[in-house]
């Protein structure tokens, strides 16, 4: 069955805590909430990754919350009871609106489902070009772990060891020749 969230803020508490939030703070809050990482945010907006984590901690601290995930989920919980979104998509259908979305699947649990890859697709933000994907060892990384990059690092010293030692053995048995 889905799951209903209700808000714990009324919506003057809300508007409150919302408008203490400096216009900076927003920007990467807004982004924040849309699970983006430090560097993506720091890309997006223009300034130094040093300065997202500021204006993080700086939220963190007016609203009392532990973590970034807490401090992104109070954020959502606030624009809900205010009644805004943070991506332009309302999270919920008016209620004038008795036509049925053709083009969406509804299941009784809310499973991510493929008509629901339309809607992703269509939004500009997750089509930004900008936003650099994992390359080189951050992919690698990302892929295997730190255990995996540990594991690779040996190997390559074993392979550079014995290269090595083939490489003395060879020039041994050359010095033998001569």
């Amino acid at each position: 069955m889905g799951r209903v969230v209700l808000s714990v803020f009324n919506e003057a508490e809300a508007k409150t805590l919302l408008d203490s939030l400096t216009p900076k703070q927003v920007e990467v809050l807004d982004l924040l909430v849309m699970h983006r990482t430090t560097k993506e945010i720091a890309y997006q907006l223009d300034i130094a990754p040093n300065t997202v984590d500021q204006r993080i901690s700086a939220v963190r601290e007016k609203w009392g919350t532990t973590n970034r995930k807490d401090t992104a989920r109070k954020y959502a919980e606030l624009l809900e009871a205010c009644g805004k979104t943070t991506c332009g998509i309302s999270p919920v259908d008016d209620p004038g609106d008795e036509e049925e979305a053709t083009d969406q699947d509804l299941p009784v649990d809310p499973v991510f489902v493929l008509s629901d890859a339309g809607l992703m697709a269509s939004h500009p933000d997750w089509l930004d070009e900008r936003v650099s994907r994992p390359s080189g060892l951050e992919a690698f990384d990302a892929k295997f772990g730190r255990t995996g990059r540990l594991v690779a690092i040996l190997v390559l010293a074993m392979i550079m060891a014995m290269t090595l030692a083939s490489s003395l053995a060879i020039a041994d048995a050359l010095g033998r020749l001569i």
